[in-house]
């Protein structure tokens, strides 16, 4: 089977999170099932500018949005799984993927659009033909809709079964209406069944209704995203998919997560012995230039600062967090009010709080590595990787009971032979501190806490189970749009 997986961002050329370490990890595990995958993203600066050993294919695709016709140039990258690159100046030589700190990118709708279109013209020619075509996010919703259409919107004959992938319901896509002439689609797909969406364009939506088969990243969270509660007006849209609709739990890569042979870290380790931990936990601990303290745990999180990821319930209570007492490091960037709150607590308690802003990948390894506790306080999570990151380097997770959380951390039993962290269900300040102070009493039980650590170093939370339901997915978009064909 031959997959194209279409997406705005791929690990390591570009990548602001979950999306784009997906975009690293899944192709592998499904090539080593014998799945030939290739990918494609735009061109972005930091790809050109990232010292990737890039290759002009020298095809050159021309992309019509509304009434202008662009070229759009393909470059490669042969790394262990083919890459490709839309590269196009003007839309993608930006110094950030999406928006500047202070706005988004006004012509997004107009970028995001012609890298869809050359994805789908790249399609036309014989050479880059797939059974199946994987796109991911909002950014990818229209693929769908111009491998019927073409991308002059005159009809096109559908070859490729298409899954699309919903990996944040909070960023949908959505634009004004009087922008759909840059689509060059029909415009009955401007309607309650298409891409409309209360008078605006949802590229989400598109992708959700004109997909074979739709997925999203934990089973509790395509449960959560059928609610009003938590579907952000979509909720109607998934239930009405029925069993097209289907959550499939993300996995780690364990080669680049592998306390093992973790070149970032002060000292490898195991579970089978985790003893160079302690000097990994030393390290940070100089690194942040926090004392060294044996009786006090040391509590890391890695994350986007925004109110999505609990930083306005952390807010609340951060006061009594240091004095539980423990030591919180953390790393990350975001919305200025949480990164100018993080860095008033690491002035006022500059024994208890350190803060890096921006964000470093080794030092994500090493504050995984060197921390007791991590700390997952989020109001909404699709997925997570961070926890099993944590599990994988025997630290132990401290999260809200939400999406992909809830299906992969399970309360520790007061005896540690069960559960692999700790949760708290209510989403305010008081329950976060109350699940902490539970996992600093359990962490002073030294016996304890190293058994407890050894066992969850053992959970298996690879990708190869995600991705045979993966493959499982493909079949199934295949043999739907095999019936399709019979009956049109």
């Amino acid at each position: 089977m031959k997959i194209l997986m279409a997406s705005s961002e791929i690990a390591p050329f570009a990548s602001t999170g979950g999306l784009g370490e997906v975009m690293r990890s899944l192709p592998r595990a499904l090539r080593r099932h014998g799945v030939d995958v290739i990918r494609i993203m735009p061109m972005h600066r930091c790809v050109w500018e990232g010292g990737h050993n890039l290759a002009d294919t020298g095809l050159r695709l021309k992309v019509p949005v509304g009434y202008r016709v662009h070229t759009a140039e393909i470059w490669r990258h042969d790394g262990d799984i083919l890459t490709l690159f839309v590269r196009r100046d003007e839309y993608f030589d930006r110094r950030e993927i999406y928006a500047l700190p202070d706005r988004e990118y006004t012509d997004n709708f107009e970028r995001f659009v012609f890298f869809q279109k050359a994805v789908a013209a790249l399609l036309d020619t014989p050479e880059h033909a797939v059974e199946v075509v994987h796109g991911h996010d909002w950014t990818c919703g229209l693929i769908p809709f111009y491998l019927r259409h073409g991308i002059y919107g005159l009809g096109r004959p559908k070859r490729e079964g298409t899954v699309f992938t919903v990996h944040n319901l909070q960023y949908q896509g959505i634009y004004p209406g009087s922008e759909f002439g840059l689509t060059n689609l029909p415009f009955s797909c401007f309607s309650i069944e298409g891409v409309e969406f209360f008078g605006q364009i949802n590229c989400m939506k598109a992708g959700l209704v004109s997909s074979d088969i739709s997925t999203t990243v934990s089973p509790s969270y395509a449960n959560e995203i059928r609610t009003p509660e938590h579907g952000l007006g979509l909720d109607g849209v998934i239930r009405s998919l029925g069993d097209r609709f289907v959550g499939i739990l993300n996995g780690v890569d364990t080669e680049i997560w592998n306390p093992a042979e973790d070149s970032n870290i002060a000292r490898t380790f195991t579970a089978e012995d985790p003893a160079g931990k302690r000097m990994c936990r030393s390290a940070l601990l100089q690194e942040m230039r926090l004392p060294e303290n044996p009786d006090v745990p040391v509590v890391g999180m890695v994350s986007r600062m925004v109110d999505e990821k609990g930083f306005d319930i952390l807010g609340e209570v951060v006061g009594q967090l240091v004095e539980l007492p423990v030591m919180l490091v953390l790393l990350g960037k975001g919305a200025a009010i949480h990164q100018q709150a993080a860095a008033q607590w690491a002035a006022k308690w500059p024994e208890r709080v350190a803060v890096r802003i921006g964000y470093d990948e080794g030092l994500a390894h090493r504050i995984q590595a060197g921390s007791d506790l991590f700390l997952m306080p989020s109001k909404s999570e699709p997925c997570g990787l961070s926890q099993l990151y944590a599990l994988r380097y025997g630290t132990i997770p401290v999260v809200h009971q939400v999406g992909g959380l809830r299906d992969t951390i399970q309360n520790l039993s007061d005896d540690g032979s069960a559960g692999n962290g700790f949760s708290f269900d209510e989403y305010c300040g008081p329950a976060l501190l109350s699940a902490l102070r539970r996992a600093v009493t359990m962490w002073r039980k030294s016996s304890l806490w190293e058994k407890i650590v050894r066992r969850v170093m053992r959970e298996d939370h690879g990708w190869e189970e995600p991705a045979r339901r993966y493959i499982e997915t493909y079949e199934r978009a295949v043999m739907r749009r095999a019936e399709y064909a019979t009956h049109n």
